[in-house]
Formats: structure tokens, C-alpha cells, sequence
């Protein structure tokens, strides 16, 4: 009983033992979790790190003379951390009142006394992440970093800065679906089919956890650099982009149309110049006019009923694989005829139509009834035939071209297809049950104007790498021939019949005071609703110009004009004239000077103001006589008969720059890190600025930079 009394003593002694060494570890818990809480939790932070990823700079999108058409600005959040190490406490009280006269001053959002209360309370709290500015424009920060205090660094002053990119695209609406959007998610246009290259590669970095879930780098070293993503230059050229979307506008807002595009594009190389989109916002009914904007890209993802325009391919494939000669007639009556049931008109049927006519005068008066009557002839019983030489051709695929969103044109493979009916062979030779985009149909035309070779149309020309070509990217051929020598020669005789100011085609009268000739093809298709075609029409004209000697090709398209005007001819072809008429006028390859003084005098190239470096670096490159003076990054250059001065030009950070006679890229780079908003009118050097040089900077200013 004795030795019982005893084993159960002791149980009992090292059960309360356990319930006191309970009781003091719960009790310490509860003493860390409130008493040394931030004690604890700062120790804490410095052990809590994670390798985080550090996002590179993007590249930049440029247009094919220089002219920036997406670029990032940097702007930088800036924070201070009370609780780093090294902050020397007696020189913080020393440089306190100097410290917040310059943040107020740079930053101008608050008042010197109310930046002291705020360093003073973060102080007081021991917080580790002090907002102190959250978008400070690049001029901004350089002046930050060199304030009483903030001088000492990193860790010595516990500022930091933080950098993000903020995309821009300098000329607004103009080319904007083209150049796209950089987003997250479904990018479009150049930014998201070259996204890979744009984007660089992302870098690794050390970086340790503050209070309010921030992250802060352990030191500036990272485990992977983060490389600058490569710069695009694209094709488009800013100045015809500005031609073509402007006349197309001026066409949209006289007939009220709903949507409409344009490409300009090289023959031999399918590079395309302008590539103009703009699209009605709204229903067009208001009282107002309507307002155009480029909202999508029709031209490589709209695909629809080509109508007339498509008279070429099946002419083209009529010659090539159903025996129709080009001096063969064709009675076309009084302009009307039934296939299967279905009723066929041409334009001038209540004037008689065009009774007996050539194929030649088929394709240049756009006659619906011959059209339909050649491919009956040729492919009415082996309508297959007609569907491989189609294919042949070229008009059954997408271009391929390096875009994302291209559509897929619609065309009959095999006859019989489950929607294929007895009218399918005579609808498809005037450009229905059928669709394709705009870019697909002007591929055909350009291949005619490319001695029958079809070149991929291309809108990047190369990759860069600060200022290195990386990737150059050459014409590309997607069909070597997409006709024999002689049709092709009948197909080019045709469009310039179509287009000829002294013949009888349905674009006669449109280039008649033209210096040049033009070879095309006008159309006028009727748009398909939910309950068939109910009187809407979309109108287009496409082909190439000089006839002679082609240089360019051009497409316009216009959708569901609400004037009461409708045909190709009147709709279409005036802005292909119009963008026609300013390519020659201003393109100098076109007139050749090879007399008089200007041929003669030997001179040192002109050049923009702009950054001291770059300019540098150019007359370095192309061994130019210059002299520089100053220490200024920026400078502005006068060129005489020997040698090129480069004088310095200061940037006060507090004030608007003055960026006249600098291109886009650098006016753009400085006044859009001084903070302010810029608007842009024309192409080229800027000429005029709204606001006066020197005007102290204001939050949100709008400034207008006018270029010539």
C-alpha cells in the first residue's frame, strides 16, 4: 500500500508539472502574440524572402521612318521604409525641412509642412512602406534621388523606387488596331502577334516582405537580368496611315456608313504601308454626326461577300482551266438573266444593258449577267474544275500574314457541299456564297500587278536590339505564278480598261485628271442580313497604280452607306484616289532630279534636335564633322556647310521643355515624363508646342504638340 501511495504521488507531482510547463508556454504564447507582437513580426520580416520576378522594359513598336507608334514611359512609385537598418536618425532631423521643401516641389501634390507630418507619423508608427508618390514621372525621379537625405541611398535614407511601365501609343486612334493593345490578356494587333518579342526575358531577384504585403530587393543584384524586350519596326508608314485614315474618314462621314478600311500596300514587296480601320460608334441615327473610331480590324478580320472585285479571279480562272479566249463575245442582252429560277441584273439594265460584248468590256462595265454566262459556259458541267483553279489561284487560303485574327475565307472546295445548290457556279463568279477579307482579295490584285507572283503581305520589316537589327524579315512568296504569261497579260489589259479615263469602264471618270493611270476594279455588293439581302450594299474598289509600271496596290472598302449612294465607283474609289494622288505627289522616287544646282551641291545632312547620345552616336556611325558642348543629355543642332554644331539644351524637371524642332520619339519621352498628357497633329518635327517652354508644370496638363 505504502509503494501505491508513493507511484501515485508522483504521477500526480509530473502531471502537475506538465500542466505548469503548459500553462507557462501558453502564457508565453499569449505574451508574444501581444506584448512583443512587433517585436517578433519585424524579426520576422527579415527572414521572410522570396525570389520574386522583376518584369523588363518592353520594346518599342515604330513605324518604318523612325516615327514611334507604341512605346512604354516609366513611372515609379516611391515609398519609404522607417524601419530600414541603416538610417542615420540625427541626419534625418537635419535634412528633414530641406527634404520636404523638395518633395513638394518636384512632386507637387502636397504642401512642405504636410510631407513633414507624413515622414514624422510613418516614423512615429515604424511603418515600412510610406507612400510618398505613386506615378512620379522619370524627370521627376531623377530629381528625387539627388534631395538632401534621399542622396544616401537606399538603405541609408530607406527611400525606394519602384519602376513600372505605363504603354503609350504617341499618334492616338491612327493605325491603333494595327499597332494594338498591351494588356494582359487578349492583346491585339502588332502587340499581341509579336508579343514574345516585345516582351524581353523576365528577371529574378531576392526580395524580402514588408508590412502591407509589399516587397522590397534584398540588394540591386538579381539571379537572372531581366533583358529589354526587342523594338518592332513595323511597315506602316506614318505619314500615308495619316493620308489614308483621313480620307476614308471625310468618305465615311459624307455617306454615313458604317464601317470601312483601306491598305496600302508595295507590289513587289507586300509591305503594307497604311492600314487604316474605322468603324461607326453607334447607329449612325443620331442628330450629331457620327463619330469614327478604329475599334477592329476589318481588314484582315472582317470577311464577307466580296461581290464584283472577285470578277477577277473568276475571269482569271475561266482563261486558265475553262477555255474562254479573251476575243471570245458574249450576249448579255438587255442586262438581265435567270439561272435555275434566280434572276440576274446588271447595273444599266433599265437602259437595255450591254447586248453583245467582249470579255474585256465584261470585266471593265461590270456586268453581273456576262460574268455569270462565261463560268456557265466553261464550268456548267464539271463545276469542280472551276473550284481547283480557283484554289490554284490562291483566293481559298488566308495570306498568313503576321497578324493575329486574320479570318479564314469561306470558298466552296468540293461542288456539292452541303450548301452548294444549283446557283452556286453563276453566284460565285460575281463574288457570292463566298467570303473573304479585304487583305485576301487585295493579295490577287497585287499578285496581277507582280507580274503574277504572290508575295505574303508583311508588316514588320525587322527586330531590333538598341538600335541592332536582330531578325530582318524579306518578301516572302506564297505563289510563284498564280497564272500563265498570257492571262495574266489579258488580266492586267482588263484592269486598266476598268480604270481608263478615255474608255468606258465603270471608274472612268475617277482618275481622269490623275498624272498617272490606274488598273483596277470597282464593286458593289449587296450585304446579307438575318432575313437575306435587304438593301444595304458595301461598296469597294481595288488595284494597283502606276498602271505602267506598278509600285503600289490599294484596296478600299465601305460597308452599309446610308446616303442613298452605293457603287464602288462613287463610294470606294474616290479615297483610292485620293491616297493614290498624295503617294505620287510626295514620294520622290516618282521624280527624279538629276539636273541643276540641288543635284550638284554637296551638304552635311540636316538633323532634329534631340538626345545628345543618340546624335552622338549617328555622326560617330556615319563619320560627320560635329562639334558638342555642354553636359546636357539633350541638344539642339545647327548644320553648316562643314560641320554640325550640337549645343547644349537644358530640361528644368519643374517646367514644360521645350521640344520644337525635335521628332515625336523625344518630345514624346520628355514631355510625357515631365507628366503631361500630349495630343499630336501630323507627322514629322514639331513645329509648334500649346503649351509656352518654360510654363511651371501643372497635374493633368494636356499639351498639343503641332508637327510638320
Amino acid at each position: 500500500m505504502k509503494n501505491q501511495h508513493e507511484i501515485s504521488f508522483r504521477g500526480w507531482l509530473v502531471f502537475a508539472a506538465f500542466v505548469m510547463l503548459g500553462l507557462s508556454v501558453f502564457g508565453r504564447i499569449l505574451w508574444i502574440q501581444s506584448a512583443e507582437h512587433e517585436q517578433w513580426k519585424t524579426i520576422g520580416e527579415r527572414f521572410e524572402s522570396s525570389v520574386r520576378s522583376i518584369e523588363p522594359s518592353r520594346g518599342q513598336i515604330y513605324a518604318s521612318n523612325g516615327s514611334v507608334l507604341a512605346t512604354s514611359v516609366p513611372v515609379y512609385e516611391v515609398r519609404w521604409d522607417s524601419k530600414s537598418e541603416a538610417i542615420q536618425w540625427d541626419q534625418f532631423d537635419r535634412d528633414l525641412d530641406s527634404l520636404c521643401r523638395g518633395l513638394s516641389r518636384i512632386l507637387q501634390s502636397h504642401t512642405a509642412s504636410e510631407y513633414r507630418e507624413i515622414l514624422r507619423s510613418g516614423r512615429n508608427a515604424g511603418r515600412r512602406n510610406v507612400l510618398i508618390a505613386r506615378r512620379a514621372s522619370y524627370l521627376q525621379q531623377k530629381a528625387l534621388v539627388e534631395l538632401p537625405f534621399v542622396r544616401l541611398g537606399r538603405f541609408k535614407s530607406g527611400f525606394t523606387f519602384a519602376r513600372n511601365e505605363v504603354r503609350r501609343r504617341p499618334f492616338g486612334d491612327l493605325a491603333g488596331r494595327t499597332v494594338g493593345i498591351d494588356r494582359e490578356e487578349n492583346r491585339v494587333g502588332l502587340e499581341g502577334s509579336w508579343n514574345e518579342s516585345l516582351a524581353g526575358v523576365t528577371g529574378k531577384q531576392l526580395q524580402r516582405r514588408i508590412s502591407g504585403g509589399d516587397w522590397m530587393p534584398v540588394s540591386d543584384e538579381f539571379i537572372i537580368e531581366p533583358q529589354a524586350g526587342l523594338d518592332v519596326i513595323s511597315t506602316i508608314d506614318m505619314h500615308l496611315q495619316d493620308v489614308a485614315s483621313r480620307a476614308l474618314e471625310k468618305q465615311l462621314l459624307n455617306h454615313n456608313a458604317a464601317w470601312g478600311t483601306a491598305i496600302l500596300m508595295e507590289v513587289a514587296t507586300g509591305k503594307i504601308r497604311a492600314m487604316a480601320n474605322l468603324t461607326r460608334d453607334g447607329d449612325g441615327t443620331g442628330d450629331q454626326p457620327p463619330v469614327y473610331y478604329e475599334s477592329y480590324n476589318h481588314a484582315i478580320g472582317t470577311a464577307v461577300e466580296p461581290g464584283s472585285t472577285f470578277k477577277l479571279a473568276s475571269l482569271m480562272a475561266a482563261m486558265e482551266a475553262g477555255g474562254i479566249q479573251p476575243e471570245d463575245e458574249i450576249d448579255t442582252g438587255k442586262g438581265v438573266a435567270t439561272f435555275h429560277g434566280r434572276k440576274m441584273s446588271d447595273s444599266n439594265a433599265d437602259e437595255g444593258g450591254n447586248g453583245i460584248i467582249d470579255l474585256e468590256q465584261v470585266f471593265a462595265l461590270s456586268s453581273n449577267v456576262g460574268t455569270a454566262l462565261t463560268i456557265k459556259k466553261a464550268f456548267d458541267d464539271r463545276p469542280q474544275v472551276f473550284l481547283d483553279a480557283l484554289d490554284r489561284i490562291g483566293v481559298s487560303n488566308p495570306t498568313g500574314v503576321l497578324l493575329n485574327g486574320e479570318a479564314q475565307p469561306q470558298v466552296y472546295k468540293t461542288a456539292g457541299d452541303d450548301l452548294w445548290s444549283k446557283i452556286s457556279l453563276t453566284q460565285m463568279a460575281i463574288g457570292y456564297e463566298l467570303t473573304q477579307t479585304p487583305l485576301q482579295t487585295l493579295a490577287l490584285f497585287n499578285a496581277v500587278a507582280n507580274n503574277g507572283t504572290m508575295v505574303r503581305p508583311q508588316l514588320v520589316e525587322r527586330t531590333e536590339h538598341n538600335g541592332q537589327t536582330v531578325t530582318q524579315f524579306g518578301t516572302e512568296v506564297i505563289r510563284k505564278k498564280v497564272c500563265s504569261s498570257s492571262t495574266l497579260e489579258t488580266c492586267q489589259q482588263m484592269m486598266r480598261s476598268a480604270a481608263d479615263p478615255e474608255g468606258n469602264g465603270t471608274a472612268q471618270y475617277i482618275f481622269a485628271k490623275s498624272p498617272y493611270r490606274v488598273a483596277g476594279k470597282t464593286g458593289t455588293a449587296r450585304i446579307a442580313g438575318p432575313n437575306g439581302y435587304d438593301g444595304r450594299y458595301r461598296a469597294s474598289f481595288a488595284g494597283y497604280f502606276p498602271a505602267e509600271n506598278p509600285r503600289y496596290s490599294c484596296i478600299v472598302v465601305i460597308a452599309d452607306t446610308r446616303s442613298g449612294a452605293y457603287y464602288g465607283s462613287t463610294i470606294a474609289c474616290p479615297v483610292f484616289r485620293d491616297v493614290a494622288n498624295k503617294v505620287y505627289a510626295t514620294d520622290p522616287t516618282f521624280h527624279h532630279t538629276t539636273t541643276g544646282p540641288l543635284a550638284k551641291t554637296p551638304h552635311l545632312p540636316g538633323s532634329k534636335d534631340g538626345a545628345k547620345p543618340d546624335l552622338i552616336a549617328l555622326y560617330d556611325a556615319l563619320e560627320l564633322p560635329y562639334t558638342a558642348t555642354g553636359e546636357s543629355d539633350w541638344v539642339s543642332v545647327e548644320t553648316a556647310s562643314e560641320q554640325a554644331a550640337l549645343t547644349e539644351r537644358l530640361i528644368d524637371p519643374n517646367h514644360v521643355p521645350d521640344v520644337r524642332g525635335m521628332g515625336l520619339r523625344d518630345a514624346l519621352y520628355l514631355l510625357e515624363n515631365a507628366g503631361l498628357n500630349v495630343q499630336t497633329d501630323g507627322a514629322g518635327t514639331v513645329r509648334r508646342q500649346s503649351i509656352k517652354p518654360g510654363t511651371a508644370l501643372r497635374a493633368r496638363q494636356t499639351i498639343t504638340l503641332e508637327l510638320s
